[in-house]
């Protein structure tokens, strides 16, 4: 073999340092990218994981949330867990924390707990866009859930007297759709259990219990009137024999109601007269073993009347029966 023939030409050296140099170039492109992809992952996990943490902390609610209502029975999957429309909604206006926040800009609201009771906080500008109805207006401050429509939140401090009003109504129409002459609605509230009721929630805010056992109020009992009797309404119609079954809300579950409506609607038993007893708390979304908590987060949260006590709304409530007279 030639010499000549191991000379390595110097195009080809020059070729192979292009080689060389484009390799490099491409594998330090690559390496550059890579870390650049590196490094926003990292800054978007790190982003993902703030924002994770201020919802959580924060809980705004938006409008896409409310898509299809979630009542207490339905939840909707939300950025910082299940959302469950509450039973309790106050009006505020936005705080400096949910303001400064750019999570929350389009946000209806907030979620928080107060004294155990989880609340929507609303902006006032976006009540209607929560899709619910606010009795008896939009100008009040808390609102709880109706009982039996979830898609109506009643006025906290008118709740008893709206809801008293809408079965009184309701018992009118089913007199009439019944074809009565004559229905008289009583409401009798038992005052020697209402004392004694009042004076173991009294101890038992002292105590720091939830209940007190076998407490007798301390009070004369012979001095009090045993009952009070209020005769709300008194209803006279013309009486007819078509009777058709009533649409119900409130009494859609009582028993005595429905027994009444049964009567009257069978053609082989003329019903005349019949009187039901309904206790006023079978109707009623707030329970007096609930009433605590709540007045709890009502004197957290402020926003009704000095002299507003739900406690004893719902005493009063738990001892107050409602008499349904009815002639046919």
């Amino acid at each position: 073999m030639a010499k000549n023939d191991l000379k390595v030409k110097p195009e080809e050296i020059k070729k192979w340092a292009g080689d060389i140099v484009q390799t490099a170039k491409t594998t330090i492109s690559e390496t550059v990218d890579n870390i650049k992809e590196g490094s926003e992952e990292i800054s978007r996990k790190q982003h993902a994981a703030k924002e994770k943490k201020e919802l959580l902390h924060l809980r705004p609610v938006f409008k896409e949330t409310l898509i299809e209502r979630p009542s207490p029975n339905r939840s909707t999957l939300t950025p910082f867990g299940r959302f469950r429309m509450p039973t309790m909604i106050h009006v505020v206006e936005k705080d400096k924390k949910h303001k400064n926040s750019p999570y929350c800009e389009h946000a209806l609201g907030h979620l928080s707990v107060e004294n155990g009771v989880e609340v929507l906080n609303v902006y006032p500008h976006h009540m209607k866009d929560l899709g619910v109805k606010f009795y008896p207006d939009m100008g009040r401050k808390i609102y709880y859930v109706h009982p039996f429509q979830k898609d109506i939140y009643i006025d906290i401090e008118d709740y008893f007297h709206q809801l008293k009003t809408a079965k009184v109504d309701e018992l009118e129409r089913i007199a009439y759709d019944l074809g009565a002459k004559h229905a008289e609605i009583i409401f009798r509230t038992d005052k020697v259990e209402l004392e004694n009721e009042k004076q173991k929630a009294e101890l038992g805010a002292k105590k720091g219990k939830k209940k007190i056992v076998d407490v007798k109020a301390e009070h004369n009992q012979n001095e009090l009137k045993k009952e009070s009797l209020v005769v709300e309404k008194t209803i006279n119609l013309g009486g007819h024999d078509d009777p058709h079954e009533p649409d119900l809300i409130y009494f859609k579950e009582d028993e005595d109601i429905k027994n009444l409506i049964y009567m009257r609607m069978d053609p082989k038993n003329k019903l005349k007269n019949k009187e039901c007893k309904i206790k006023c708390s079978n109707s009623s979304e707030i329970k007096s073993s609930d009433a605590a908590k709540i007045q709890g987060a009502l004197d957290k949260m402020g926003g009704v009347s000095a002299g507003f006590s739900l406690m004893s709304e719902t005493l009063e409530e738990s001892c107050t029966t409602l008499i349904y007279k009815i002639e046919f």
